[in-house]
C-alpha cells in the first residue's frame, strides 16, 4: 500500500485537495471524483467546526486523510478563528499537532 506523507506525493498519483466553500468542505479529488472530504460549519465570525471527515474505504491508511486534515485545518478560511471538532477524526489530528492550535492569527 503506498503511504503520502506530502501534498506532492499525493498530487505526482494524481490526487488534489480543494477547498469548495460553497458547500463548506475540502474536498480529496482523484480523476474529477470526490473520494473524501472535511466538512465544516462556520460559527460566526471567530469560530469553525469541522464536524464530518471521511474518505474511502479503499484508500483508509494511506495517509491521505491526514493531508486532508492538515490542509483543512490549516486554510486561510481557518486563521483568526477557534477551531472547534466535533468530528473524531480532525479532534485526533489536532489532539497530535496542537502547534497548529497556536498557529498565527488563530
Amino acid at each position: 500500500m503506498v503511504r503520502y506523507l506530502t501534498d506532492d506525493d499525493a498530487a505526482g498519483d494524481g490526487f488534489q485537495i480543494v477547498h469548495e466553500p460553497q458547500l463548506q468542505r475540502f474536498a480529496l479529488i482523484k480523476k474529477a471524483q470526490v473520494i473524501g472530504e472535511a466538512h465544516y460549519s462556520l460559527l460566526g465570525e471567530t469560530g469553525i467546526n469541522f464536524d464530518h471527515t471521511v474518505v474511502a474505504p479503499s484508500y483508509r491508511g494511506t495517509g491521505l486523510s491526514t493531508l486532508l486534515a492538515h490542509r483543512a485545518v490549516t486554510d486561510k478560511i481557518v486563521r483568526g478563528r477557534k477551531i472547534a471538532a466535533s468530528c473524531w477524526f480532525i479532534e485526533g489530528f489536532l489532539a497530535k499537532h496542537p502547534e497548529l492550535l497556536d498557529a498565527p492569527d488563530q
